[in-house]
């Protein structure tokens, strides 16, 4: 079962607005409404989706016949 535990966050500490008694190692399930993502200190460069356009053409994977690829690909696991 869930409860509802208003809290706020002080200096990246999470304190609680009311007492609330929890049991040792008793596991929690921490919401955040705040619509505030955060990000990374180093931002990784943009990709561009087109860089990957045509990477696996020469693959040996795909060599062959496209249409028994597939087959072969979607009844793999039978």
């Amino acid at each position: 079962m869930y409860q509802a535990i208003e809290a706020v966050s002080k200096s990246g500490v999470i304190e609680l607005l009311e007492a609330v008694e929890f049991e040792e190692n008793e596991p929690l399930v921490v919401l955040r409404r705040s619509k505030k993502v955060l990000t990374s200190k180093t931002p990784s460069p943009a990709k561009d989706w087109r860089s990957f356009a045509g990477q696996l053409k020469s693959s040996p994977i795909f060599a062959g016949d496209p249409v028994q690829i597939q087959q072969d690909m979607r009844n793999e696991w039978d």
